[in-house]
């Protein structure tokens, strides 16, 4: 895990910001945030067609659902072996991630989360190069490469971008 020097915010607290881009930054594209609360459960990163319907089935039909479900609880409701109270609680941190972090998208969080960094303050405390070893090695792994896809990890200057994000979505 990278070390990161500010206290995790409560698990209840949802962040949602809108940034615009800094004079610095001018023809800069907004940071957008690209999911709320009441989107689809399916929205949610990891969270495909199948794993909605399990899901649905126990209540939960929208994002904001997903975070406020005791994942103990959605485990043992949904019945699958594979969907544990760990899996859930990935799911939930993914989805903040993605709530809180500017540009975030549902693969970035995955594999943020799958290197052991589960809020927008371990990003913005994150040393770049040591982000970057950790997504890698995460990115090596039997769980990584499902996230990839066969696609390539990210690179250092857009793990920098995600850093300088995170940073700009604390200070807003």
């Amino acid at each position: 895990p990278v070390p990161t020097s500010l206290p995790a915010p409560p698990a209840t607290t949802l962040t949602m910001i809108e940034t615009e881009p800094s004079s610095e930054a001018v023809g800069a594209p907004a940071r957008r945030i690209y999911l709320e609360a009441g989107d689809d459960i399916e929205a949610a990163p990891s969270i495909g067609p199948k794993t909605a319907e399990r899901l649905i089935a126990v209540g939960l039909s929208t994002v904001g659902d997903l975070l406020a479900a005791d994942a103990e609880a959605t485990a043992m409701r949904i019945g699958a072996r594979h969907i544990t109270p760990a899996t859930i609680v990935d799911w939930q941190d993914q989805a903040r991630l993605v709530m809180s972090g500017p540009g975030l998208r549902g693969t970035h969080a995955q594999l943020l989360v799958g290197a052991g960094l589960r809020t927008i303050e371990e990003i913005a405390a994150a040393e770049p190069t040591a982000l970057s070893a950790a997504i890698l090695k995460f990115a090596t792994t039997r769980d990584g490469e499902r996230v990839l896809r066969s696609g390539e990890p990210p690179d250092i200057e857009r793990i920098k971008t995600w850093i300088e994000n995170a940073c700009a979505a604390l200070a807003a």
